[in-house]
């Protein structure tokens, strides 16, 4: 199958892929880096798609970065409680995707940083 039928034909399941992880990490994740982290993730063959976006789009220093929990709403703080005690990791770190494949792509993801340490 050609790529760009094979393109055209997964479409839709990517799509709803990049809602569904934008849904689960949360209002921090824009739509690009979203679809971006699919892509990555589901057709490893399209890296350099992915790059010759980055290079039209540059982002601020690529690679994987954290946000702080102690500048988050208490209410997102409890729903990242709750996913890490069900799924043990962030969405982000779920599709398993090496870093040092998303800083040569030229990608500035913010992931969540580590929850406040028990105490």
């Amino acid at each position: 199958m050609k790529l760009q039928t094979r393109r055209w034909l997964m479409a839709p399941l990517r799509q709803l892929r990049t809602r569904r992880l934008m849904t689960q990490h949360g209002p921090t994740l824009p739509y690009t880096a979203a679809w971006i982290l699919i892509t990555l993730a589901s057709a490893p063959d399209e890296t350099d798609l992915v790059r010759a976006w980055a290079t039209e789009n540059p982002d601020r220093s690529p690679g994987v970065h954290y946000d702080q929990w102690d500048k988050l709403s208490p209410a997102e703080q409890i729903r990242r409680h709750q996913w890490l005690q069900r799924h043990a990791h962030s969405p982000i770190q779920l599709l398993d995707l090496d870093t040092d494949l998303i800083k040569s792509t030229g990608l500035h993801i913010t992931d969540w940083g580590p929850p406040p340490a028990a105490g």
